[in-house]
């Protein structure tokens, strides 16, 4: 553990030792994690869940064993620099763009099952039904049970990460909007953190 937050220190204070390169890792998780107040009995039940070996997608970005983890990293990593270059205010302050990138996809520990191998090895991933509505939702949902508390600004930005995307399919037109009146710029910035990892740092990383 106190490992852990020591990496995580250095990451939130700017000490990141890598040439600026991208590409979540194991350890850019874990250390997130840490930042994020996320102590070791939940990353254990997050461990348990499959967040460090499911996948990002079914077929598209990260879509491998330990997809669902790097990804969180990369957006987590691009929401710290919206953050940062936005002056942007959370209620949790520099703790709060880690919480939410670490926790924003958590319902794909629940939605994806592995049916098999391709011949090259390669997973293939079969999707599950959640038991909640709106893989935004649903993720705060899992952070809930698992005992983890959110401020409104931070449910906001998870709940409507998809932005205009998930209108008609994970909430209503009206209902986005009541969010945007209030939570704009952390919801537009976990959108664009979000997609810019997806689309960008890890276009055509799908194995």
């Amino acid at each position: 553990m106190e490992e852990r937050k020591r990496k995580g220190n250095a990451l939130l204070h700017g000490s990141r030792n890598d040439g600026g390169r991208l590409g979540g890792n194991m350890t850019d998780a874990e250390s997130y994690l840490a930042i994020a107040g996320i102590d070791t009995g939940i990353t254990r039940a997050l461990e348990r869940m499959g967040y460090f070996t499911q996948p990002a997608s079914k077929s598209h970005h990260l879509a491998c064993e330990g997809g669902l983890a790097t990804h969180s990293a990369n957006v987590t990593r691009r929401l710290v620099e919206l953050t940062k270059a936005l002056d942007m205010k959370w209620c949790r302050t520099e703790q709060a763009p880690y919480v939410v990138g670490m926790m924003h996809d958590l319902v794909k520990c629940r939605c994806y099952k592995m049916k098999g191998r391709e011949a090259e090895g390669r997973p293939e991933w079969e999707y599950v039904q959640p038991e909640y509505p709106g893989h935004g939702a649903c993720s705060v949902m899992i952070a809930a049970e698992l005992g983890i508390f959110l401020y409104a600004d931070e449910i906001a930005a998870i709940t409507y990460h998809m932005g205009t995307f998930g209108i008609g399919k994970e909430y209503t037109e009206k209902e986005f909007e009541a969010a945007m009146k209030r939570f704009a710029p952390q919801i537009i910035a976990t959108h664009t953190a979000d997609w810019w990892a997806a689309r960008v740092d890890e276009e055509g990383l799908s194995v």
